[in-house]
């Protein structure tokens, strides 16, 4: 099943309701998971990237806008942590990108799992280098605590060994990146699977 961004009206109000949910969905499970219970991953992107296999990256662009609007919704005021709204968008992009190119419905379910341990893998790369990249520049900016649950210890061990402060914020995500990244894409593959079916269902009921 393949979905591009010209539907009909009502097909893109259904996708724009879904990027809002999924927006809040993945906000309500990486506060549960991260903060509520300090584990050490993020799982803030299982539900965008679901979007983006299904619709296409730029529905699941939109629904880490919303991610970062129901974040601004909670708390109102400006935090230079809104900046990891870049690692949302490009979880999306690299998600539905490689979907679209690389997994075919040809494929047999043993090749789509070693193209999702790829994309997993790719993903990690992705993330911490991005993610690392907007920690090390927010790291120069006055009164901003860059230390988190998922990354503070790491940080507190590795400082001594590797003098590079980039190099340190990219190589602490890149322990949680791998088990979060993992979790992430096969999640959201399950639920694309499920919306799949649920979409086939629903159009033969029709």
């Amino acid at each position: 099943m393949s979905f591009q961004l010209c539907y009909k009206n009502w097909e893109r109000v259904v996708f724009f309701l879904l990027s809002i949910l999924c927006g809040l969905l993945d906000y309500l499970i990486c506060d549960f998971v991260a903060w509520v219970n300090h584990l050490p991953l993020f799982c803030d992107t299982i539900f965008i990237m679901s979007l983006s296999f299904l619709a296409g990256p730029w529905w699941g662009v939109l629904a880490g806008v919303f991610y970062h609007i129901i974040d601004f919704m909670l708390t109102p005021k400006i935090e230079p942590a809104h900046f990891f709204i870049i690692c949302h968008f490009l979880a999306a992009v690299t998600a539905g990108c490689f979907k679209g190119r690389y997994i075919r419905r040809i494929d047999s379910k043993q090749t789509v799992f070693i193209k999702l341990i790829i994309l997993s893998i790719l993903m990690c790369v992705v993330m911490s280098v991005s993610g690392g990249t907007i920690g090390y520049i927010l790291n120069n900016i006055e009164d901003y605590n860059i230390a988190t649950s998922q990354t503070d210890f790491l940080s507190f061990l590795w400082q001594s060994k590797i003098s590079s402060r980039l190099l340190l914020e990219i190589a602490v995500r890149i322990p949680v990146n791998i088990a979060d990244r993992f979790i992430c894409v096969f999640a959201a593959w399950g639920i694309y699977l499920l919306a799949v079916r649920s979409l086939r269902y629903f159009n033969e009921t029709l």
